[in-house]
């Protein structure tokens, strides 16, 4: 993504979770002594990587350029229900490793975790993957 997309915005990082703030043409009285967590979190540590919330790529998954895999609904579907695909071949514009934006034809869905093997981990928030799941004809 390119970093001009974040100029109008501040982002805010605690231990385990950031957040992008809107900035604001006045100045803001934070409360004293403790720190309220408002914004969009856009990304997490998890187990030492950071993961994007679904909720950040799918306000700013179309500014991505790299790490999109395009996937048909029955793919997504399989993904979803099983939690774990492998694909034939993925992307070439998706690193060996890492997570990466499901897209599906202008929906921009959440992340995935691509592993070696062509292996693909489901990491859409569990009310999702339900829904996502009955959206194909088993």
């Amino acid at each position: 993504m390119s970093q001009g997309i974040f100029a109008d915005f501040d982002m805010f990082a605690f231990s385990r979770q950031a957040f992008l703030f809107r900035r604001q043409p006045f100045e803001i009285k934070w409360p004293e002594g403790a720190f309220v967590r408002c914004g969009l979190p856009f990304v997490r540590n998890v187990a030492g990587f950071l993961k994007p919330t679904t909720v950040f790529i799918q306000r700013f998954g179309k500014e991505a350029r790299r790490n999109v895999l395009e996937l048909d609904l029955d793919i997504i579907a399989s993904l979803c229900i099983e939690g774990e695909i492998s694909l034939p071949t993925l992307s070439e514009s998706v690193d060996i490793q890492g997570y990466v934006i499901v897209k599906f034809k202008e929906h921009y869905l959440g992340t995935a975790l691509a592993l070696e093997g062509n292996r693909l981990l489901c990491r859409f928030p569990k009310a999702m993957r339900q829904a996502l799941s009955r959206l194909t004809l088993r």
